[in-house]
């Protein structure tokens, strides 16, 4: 039986173990991958910010774990979107923990009412396994990037090269610096990261970046500097207008890889080999900083022509393509709803009736509220309902997915997490009055046998609508092991 829970990252033992199935999951088949470090991953866990939230989780069989995912989400933008990259071992695959790791996710999306996934995937060749269980999960391609690298230390040759075929540079002055920008030049910087957010192509990605200002710069690499040391390159107009930069990393704990990460020419700026004298200029500082490593990794658009020739004049070469994945799902409002069912196998429903004239049986239960889970919603709504304190081990046995209109407002459809509570007899009295409940639509409850449930034809329906069989068949087989996924 393969559970999913998260890890925490202060559990040095069991976090360990996470990094090194996400390690392996990554890193297979893939010679030419770049990896955060062990240090900058723990770190990033360890130390959360005021932008991002990062959750490590994890995939079981018993004790062993199987599966490992990064789970992330944006607090202060892109509030629709959550970030996944799941990866397991080689040997684990094909037996279920990718999918368990994806249901986590997807019902963790919908507690935080986000529809939007988004996902990377680095692909040394076709055919590869990650782009057919992504293409299984709903996820479409929506930009794609060659991964490059060119060898260090850097060609003198070619850089001089470079140098003269880039000529004088007479209308601009060029600023570098190490680590951390110098505060008189921190609100340009913060301009540009803008200006480079709006202007990286991104194909079909649905992407909505906070502005950066001089606080968020500080802030940023105050963070980054714990694993990485920044070389920057800015280019001014004569009169210090801002009109471009580029910004390299080399990554602390890896004594091989060195990182370009933005190169940005602002448009008014272009012509003028203004981005290969940025990029010279912080090769020259990547010179006096390097110590060991061997290669300098970038990630270039295919549809980014201008970028791809530069790169390629500097002499870098792809050695991977990077797929950006996008997933939109529609927005359901999620539910926890308990399967109350006695010693006598007898199942306790509420009777709906709507102002459209139609009625219906259900579970108890109701609405996630914001902030709350799936769990918390269940202990709520069946104290307001029926008066039944839910148990904290009740078993999650359905999800269902409802996409159609008039099921919730302002949403597209509904899940509905149905858990399976057992009870020796209750008298349902929650602390909703009749006047409260019949304003939620209830009107009355009533307990069924399995028999009745089978006999029954109307006129109100069941939700879900197989009830009697679906029933019958846990009542037989018990909770399964992860749960049984439901249509209307």
């Amino acid at each position: 039986m393969i559970t999913v829970r998260e890890v925490d990252p202060f559990d040095r033992p069991t976090y360990d173990r996470w990094d090194a199935a996400f390690r392996a999951g990554a890193a297979e088949g893939r010679p030419d991958a770049l990896l955060v470090t062990q240090e900058a991953l723990a770190s990033s866990l360890r130390n959360r910010g005021p932008r991002k939230v990062r959750i490590p989780v994890a995939a079981f069989d018993g004790d062993r774990m199987v599966g490992a995912m990064l789970f992330e989400y944006w607090l202060l933008d892109n509030p629709d979107t959550v970030a996944v990259e799941i990866n397991v071992p080689p040997a684990e695959r094909r037996r279920g923990a990718g999918t368990a790791l994806w249901r986590w996710a997807s019902a963790r999306a919908a507690e935080l009412g986000r529809t939007i996934f988004q996902a990377e995937l680095g692909i040394p060749g076709q055919p590869w396994p990650g782009s057919l269980f992504a293409a299984g999960l709903g996820f479409t391609v929506e930009n794609v990037e060659d991964h490059l690298v060119v060898r260090l230390p850097y060609d003198e040759a070619r850089r001089e090269r470079l140098r003269a075929e880039a000529g004088e540079l007479t209308a601009y002055r060029l600023t570098s610096w190490v680590g951390l920008c110098p505060p008189e030049h921190r609100q340009a910087y913060a301009d540009l990261h803008t200006a480079m957010d709006r202007d990286v192509p991104s194909g079909g990605m649905i992407r909505n970046p906070a502005p950066w200002t001089a606080e968020r710069i500080v802030e940023n690499e105050q963070r980054t500097a714990r694993n990485y040391l920044a070389l920057v390159t800015l280019a001014h107009t004569l009169d210090g207008t801002p009109a471009g930069y580029t910004l390299m990393y080399l990554l602390n704990g890896d004594p091989e890889h060195a990182l370009q990460d933005d190169t940005l020419v602002l448009r008014e700026h272009r012509g003028h080999n203004l981005g290969t004298q940025l990029k010279l200029a912080n090769l020259d500082q990547l010179a006096e900083q390097r110590t060991t490593q061997r290669l300098l990794h970038t990630w270039t658009a295919q549809s980014n022509g201008a970028m791809q020739k530069i790169n390629a004049r500097f002499g870098f070469e792809p050695v991977e393509v990077l797929h950006e994945l996008q997933r939109v799902a529609p927005k359901l409002r999620p539910a926890a709803r308990a399967l109350v069912v006695d010693r006598d196998d007898r199942i306790l429903l509420l009777r709906f009736e709507f102002a459209d004239g139609h009625r219906a049986w259900a579970a108890p239960g109701g609405g996630v509220e914001p902030g709350e889970s799936l769990r918390e919603a269940l202990t709520r709504e069946l104290a307001e309902e029926i008066g039944l304190e839910a148990p904290a081990d009740a078993p999650l046995v359905w999800h269902q997915e409802v996409v159609a209109d008039g099921h919730a407002k302002g949403y597209d459809g509904v899940t509905n997490d149905y858990f399976l509570v057992r009870v020796d007899s209750h008298h349902p009295a929650g602390s909703l009055s009749t006047a409260e409940l019949a304003a939620e639509n209830v009107h009355g409850h009533r307990w069924w046998t399995p028999a009745e449930l089978q006999a029954y034809d109307g006129p109100a329906y069941f939700s879900p609508r197989a009830l009697p069989a679906l029933l019958a068949d846990l009542l037989t087989s018990g909770p399964p092991a992860s749960p049984h996924l439901l249509g209307l």
